[in-house]
């Protein structure tokens, strides 16, 4: 069987890696002039600067399971000092109460007393214990069924910007069926997400030793592309960049891949792995069932905006992780992240990122230097910097951050009916995850899935 893989970004590049554990011959055809997609490092005279995700959770396997198999396990690191995450709530930095899941406690008594909820805010929640269930069969915005819910004020201080930081969208927009199908079992279950999250609370149990699902790697997440990349061509896989697929063409034998510069390349199986727009525009006119299921996946836009400081521009040592945005501010939230990881900055150094997506309005797609400058007066007045920054990077990742928008699921649904039998898959952040484990679990599935479809396509022709 061969498989090409159209896209080097991470899940393609798991796609390629499990197609070679499958015994395929494998083709990986990226269209930009390097592997990773939105997986980057860059390292600068000491340097290590995360252009994307900086680190991955360990209770996703996919990660872990595959840097093991890489032989990268004694390269794993975990997060430096004592992780504490803060929410600056309209101005103010306040540590994040003990318990507190993603939108809801599991313990009563640091949600009753945290000063990010005013007093209204916290009778308001309450009146979920006494609400009945809300929910319906159709999909909802996560923000809307925790207002009717909790409140306004859960979703402004809590929701919005945890959820948000990593779906890139407001909750007003995502979808409860995509994001958090956790929350319908919860009503389902105990009527009261607050009863429901209070007894899951009780329930849990972390195991020995549990400290910070974080994990990145010594050299940066850019080091596992690098080290991937290595492992496949050590494998025999033709690794292309610089080679963009013009049209896909299936006959009953075998699919034709067309490339911009006229080579045509056959495939048994093929992973579109290009994020929603490129698969989309790839199979409008072999499946355009797929194509447009793919093409309704709103895009988002975000901006990374990385800073180096002098140690002793501050006047005490900045041990901060970070904190995350409750509005109100050009940035959704900020890592320190030489006091997150070992390695990021010369010693005597101090690195920050910041988060600009599309969610804090105008800024996100302002000039570079507006983006700078407005991060730069945020992050030095927040930390207290007595000097302007000694170095800047600026990454912007325009309109390529799929939305787990309202109807989400029936999306995804509708591509992979499409899609089902062909010999085709989608891989990638914008159907099941947007996570680095996410990708590459999937990466690996959809290449299991379109060489096992290969193999019946070929068995039925015989």
């Amino acid at each position: 069987m061969r498989l090409a893989v159209i896209g080097g970004g991470i899940a393609g590049l798991a796609a390629a890696w499990e197609g070679v554990q499958q015994g395929a011959e494998v083709v990986v055809l990226e269209a930009g002039d390097r592997f990773g997609g939105k997986v980057t490092t860059t390292h600068d005279d000491g340097w290590t600067v995360e252009q994307g995700p900086d680190s991955f959770v360990a209770y996703r396997p996919a990660a872990l399971a595959l840097i093991k198999e890489l032989g990268l396990d004694d390269q794993v690191i975990t997060l430096q000092g004592t992780r504490q995450v803060s929410l600056r709530v309209d101005g103010r930095l306040h540590p994040l109460p003990a318990g507190m899941g993603m939108v809801l406690p599991t313990k009563l008594g640091p949600f009753v007393t945290t000063g990010i909820l005013t007093p209204w805010d916290k009778l308001r929640a309450g009146l979920d214990l006494l609400l009945p269930r809300q929910l319906g069969a159709e999909d909802v915005a996560i923000g809307a069924f925790l207002g009717r819910r909790l409140g306004r004020g859960i979703v402004r201080k809590f929701a919005d910007p945890m959820l948000g930081g990593i779906y890139g969208a407001s909750v007003d927009e995502l979808s409860l069926d995509a994001v958090l199908p956790s929350l319908r079992e919860s009503e389902r279950t105990h009527r009261s997400l607050m009863l429901a999250s209070l007894a899951q609370g009780r329930a849990a149990k972390a195991p020995a030793g549990a400290g910070s699902p974080f994990r990145s790697l010594a050299g940066g997440m850019g080091q596992l592309v690098d080290v991937l990349t290595e492992a496949l061509r050590a494998r025999g896989v033709d690794l292309r960049t610089q080679s963009p697929v013009r049209a896909l063409e299936r006959t009953d034998d075998t699919t034709t891949l067309h490339l911009d510069g006229g080579e045509v390349i056959a495939a048994d199986a093929v992973i579109l792995a290009t994020g929603p727009a490129g698969a989309a525009r790839l199979l409008s006119a072999p499946l355009p069932a797929a194509a447009a299921a793919l093409a309704a996946i709103p895009l988002a836009t975000t901006n990374v905006v990385t800073l180096a400081y002098s140690a002793d521009a501050f006047a005490e040592p900045v041990t901060s992780h970070g904190w995350l945005e409750a509005g109100g501010a050009p940035v959704s939230g900020v890592t320190v992240s030489s006091a997150k990881w070992a390695g990021r900055a010369p010693a005597g150094d101090v690195l920050v990122r910041a988060f600009v997506p599309d969610t804090v309005g105008a800024m996100a797609r302002a000039s570079e230097d507006e983006v700078v400058a407005a991060v730069t007066a945020h992050v030095t007045q927040n930390l207290g910097a007595t000097r302007p920054p000694t170095r800047t990077w600026i990454t912007r990742w325009d309109s390529l951050m799929p939305k787990f928008t309202v109807g989400h699921v029936d999306r995804v649904r509708a591509a992979e009916a499409a899609l089902a039998p062909t010999p085709w898959r989608v891989a990638g952040s914008a159907l099941h995850g947007v996570g680095v484990p996410d990708c590459i679990a999937d990466g690996r599935l959809q290449a299991q899935a379109a060489l096992t479809q290969a193999t019946v396509l070929h068995g039925v022709r015989r």
